[in-house]
């Protein structure tokens, strides 16, 4: 059983490809719509798209400007690697995203117009633990609300 990676995605662009977009997420097949693999195999899968089954649980909306946003779970980490090779195929097509893995303590954001791939380490034993990670990113995910948590948590782990 894997850990559960969320995340948080917006996808712009040409309109038929959005809704094309759009039904493959809601399909539970949005890894294989960005970069198919065919039969599935887990090396494949987690070389092509950065984790080992395709996409969890999608809910997903388009706005007015024919904007995407797709939320969803994925195994152990953010499929990062599906969407650079969408997006290297499909030039006219933007995905935006930012993550969280609460379980193995990293959260972080990923551009395709800004080539930007960056992660964190969450790390509340540390009390500076804010101070690497950008705070859209802190506020996006609530971490503020989750340290606050985990630091009850410790005081009753303390009083046991």
């Amino acid at each position: 059983m894997p850990n559960w990676c969320m995340n948080t995605v917006t996808i712009t662009g040409d309109a038929d490809k959005v809704a094309a977009i759009e039904a493959a997420a809601n399909n539970d097949s949005l890894l294989e719509h960005l970069a198919p693999i065919g039969d599935w195999n887990y090396g494949t899968a987690v070389e092509t798209w950065g984790t080992k089954w395709d996409i969890q649980g999608p809910d997903v909306w388009i706005d007015d400007d024919g904007v995407m946003t797709i939320n969803f779970d994925s195994a152990w980490g953010p499929p990062t690697e599906a969407y650079e090779k969408y997006t290297e195929k499909n030039p006219d097509m933007s995905i935006k995203a930012s993550y969280y893995e609460s379980g193995m303590c990293f959260i972080g954001w990923y551009d395709s117009s800004e080539e930007l791939d960056e992660s964190f380490e969450v790390d509340f034993g540390d009390e500076d633990w804010r101070d690497d990670i950008p705070q859209d990113l802190i506020d996006d995910w609530g971490l503020d609300d989750e340290y606050e948590n985990w630091k009850e948590w410790q005081d009753d782990e303390d009083d046991d």
